[in-house]
């Protein structure tokens, strides 16, 4: 199982709740968790990051990577000013303490590796059009085409 799958159940069975509850708080199609945690699968990281929205009690840095705290303490909880666009990620997460911003790396070590899921994310996709591509140009096999709906007499 991927390890931040594993850590998505963490927080599940710390919240008391099923991975089920989980999909459904995201928006997500039922199955797109608990799916890719019996198959081994990667998730989206539109999922990762509206977990981290609607879970904000959890750090975000614990969740992609396993490193430190499970919980943010309650001064280090992020508040997202809305009216800065997404792309200014960096830009819009202000913390009770201005100073402690630039103490703490956590919003741009976040923001770093969700423009690295992301750009992963777009060559997967990328990759799988290709692939498809690739299979249609595929020339059909001899035996293929004499199998067509001959019959045998005997």
């Amino acid at each position: 199982m991927c390890k931040i799958l594993s850590r998505i159940k963490t927080l599940a069975d710390a919240e008391g709740i099923s991975i089920g509850t989980i999909e459904r708080t995201i928006g997500a199609s039922r199955g797109v968790i608990s799916k890719a945690i019996a198959k081994g699968t990667d998730i989206q990281s539109k999922w990762l990051e509206l977990i981290c929205e609607k879970f904000p009690k959890y750090s975000p840095v614990w969740l992609l990577t396993g490193q430190g705290a499970m919980l943010l303490e309650s001064s280090d909880t992020p508040i997202i000013h809305s009216s800065v666009p997404e792309d200014h990620i960096d830009e819009k997460i202000f913390v009770d303490n201005p100073q402690k911003l630039s103490q703490n790396p956590v919003p741009s070590m976040v923001n770093t590796f969700l423009e690295t899921i992301k750009q992963q994310a777009e060559e997967i996709g990328r990759l799988k059009a290709r692939i498809e591509e690739l299979e249609r140009e595929r020339p059909v096999p001899a035996y293929a085409r004499s199998t067509s709906k001959e019959t045998v007499d005997l």
